[in-house]
């Protein structure tokens, strides 16, 4: 393997080869730097105007936009170096080098970039869908170079590296138009089931988040120890998955008062012994 030091050896020659300006040649160069960030910001602007009319998701878009931004800030420092009179060549030669030393020693660093573009090409999920990555589960907010921020539910801002993104188990629940609510619930082995299943079907059939024109399912589950358990499955949008099913677990109770079904709680029956 190369040592390190002549890799900082090759870069300073090439470095040296290309500091070779003229001090007149400074008005030039701050009136070009002035001139490429004038530009930087209009083509910004413009981007991000344009941006959300384009047939593309967020995602692809921001991508686009870094990559626009990195091309702006190669060519302007390639232009003023040019007008310094600085040898270009020697140096694209001189960060070539210093690029080579410094991917020696920083293989994590590659391993999220290269993991970045590959989120982006793959696309197994974009900005703003809800996803559980190795049990993180929130909003995906932004894929960075470096890592990929997911807001939680709980508002923590929580940031991947995209190296550990890359190799994990990812659940998007934002894929499919339509989310199946599945909820499980116990109901007295003294209730009759087909009253409790009634009570369940309606409730479903009265929430207006539920996809009428999908399949809505009621099913005894099990029978457990203290409970009958019976397990109620429809779909509702992406959108309205939690208010639709929060919004079910609070009207199960005053539809089973309705209905005379009771929900069975943990108790201890004691049997005294006569001596």
């Amino acid at each position: 393997m190369t040592n390190p030091t002549t890799y900082f050896k090759d870069f300073m020659e090439s470095l040296n080869g290309a500091i070779n300006f003229n001090i007149k040649t400074l008005p030039i160069a701050l009136l070009l730097i002035i001139i490429f960030y004038v530009i930087y910001k209009i083509v910004n602007k413009i981007f991000k105007k344009y941006s959300k009319n384009l047939p593309v998701d967020k995602t692809v878009s921001k991508a686009v936009n870094k990559i626009v931004d990195v091309l702006i800030i190669f060519f302007a420092i390639m232009i003023i170096a040019s007008a310094l009179g600085i040898n270009t060549s020697s140096l694209i030669a001189a960060f070539s080098i210093f690029g080579l030393a410094i991917s020696l020693s920083v293989q994590n660093l590659m391993s999220n970039v290269a993991n970045a573009i590959n989120i982006h090409a793959i696309q197994p999920f974009k900005i703003d869908d809800y996803v559980d990555i190795e049990g993180i589960e929130g909003t995906i907010v932004e894929i960075g170079f470096m890592f990929t921020k997911i807001r939680t539910y709980k508002n923590e801002m929580i940031y991947m590296p995209n190296s550990k993104v890359g190799s994990a188990t990812i659940k998007n629940y934002s894929y499919e138009k339509y989310r199946r609510i599945e909820y499980t619930i116990g109901i007295s082995y003294d209730n009759n089931i087909a009253d409790a299943k009634k009570a369940l079907l309606e409730l479903l059939n009265e929430e207006p988040l539920i996809i009428k024109s999908e399949e809505i399912v009621v099913f005894v589950n099990d029978y457990a120890a203290s409970s009958i358990n019976i397990t109620l499955r429809a779909y509702t949008e992406n959108k309205d998955y939690l208010n639709c099913f929060w919004s079910i677990k609070e009207h199960i109770k005053p539809k089973f008062d309705k209905y005379g079904i009771n929900i069975p709680y943990a108790q201890l029956d004691v049997a005294l012994k006569n001596k």
